[in-house]
């Protein structure tokens, strides 16, 4: 949902841009950004997040060389390994294995459609769509990426019928505070920069 274009494109994706330009000029604001999940796991991982032009063409041009010496699925496994998918407590909650034991209490090779539909809509907005907080907006969400997926031929209507009628359930969890969130944090980074996920 965040990138249709990725199996199409070699890291920048022209045509999304100029969606984006269009539907930013129209509303003059920046309603919709052009970057794709190259450039986004660019951005998260090697540049600094204050946006310029020169960040935003570094990591255009880095993104073309990630593209060029990992396949697509290598892009994916990281992004959705990297990803911000919301909070718990004072810690970041990143990447969809982690997000999928937060709120649905299962490991991803468990989730159902419905599930990875709602994870996969979590990513524009992780605060927004929280299922156990804003469950309304959360099935919102699910549903409208349901429907894309659909309507691109991702799967039948039978599957996705069943998948607009499944019950969104959140795991009853007790929040627990850490002493150190900031400092657990940075020992996650440098544990993912010096061993393999292995």
């Amino acid at each position: 949902i965040e990138d249709e274009r990725f199996l199409e494109h070699s890291g920048v994706d022209p045509i999304g841009i100029l969606r984006a330009a269009v539907v930013n000029l129209k509303s003059m604001r920046i309603a919709q950004g052009g970057s794709t999940l190259t450039q986004q796991l660019v951005k998260n991982y090697f540049l600094y997040p204050k946006k310029s032009i020169i960040r935003k063409v570094n990591e255009m041009i880095i993104a073309y060389r990630i593209e060029k010496t990992h396949t697509k699925g290598q892009i994916l496994e990281a992004y959705l390994n990297e990803i911000y998918l919301g909070q718990r407590g004072a810690s970041s909650v990143s990447g969809v294995a982690e997000a999928s034991k937060l709120y649905f209490a299962k490991n991803v090779d468990q989730l159902t459609l419905g599930e990875s539909a709602l994870l996969a809509g979590l990513i524009k907005n992780p605060s927004k769509y929280n299922p156990a907080r804003n469950p309304e907006n959360a099935k919102e969400r699910r549903n409208f990426v349901l429907s894309r997926m659909y309507e691109s031929g991702l799967m039948t209507k039978e599957k996705y019928q069943a998948a607009l009628s499944e019950q969104i359930v959140t795991p009853k969890t007790k929040v627990r505070f850490q002493t150190a969130p900031f400092f657990v944090d940075f020992v996650k980074r440098q544990l993912a920069d010096f061993y393999p996920q292995e």
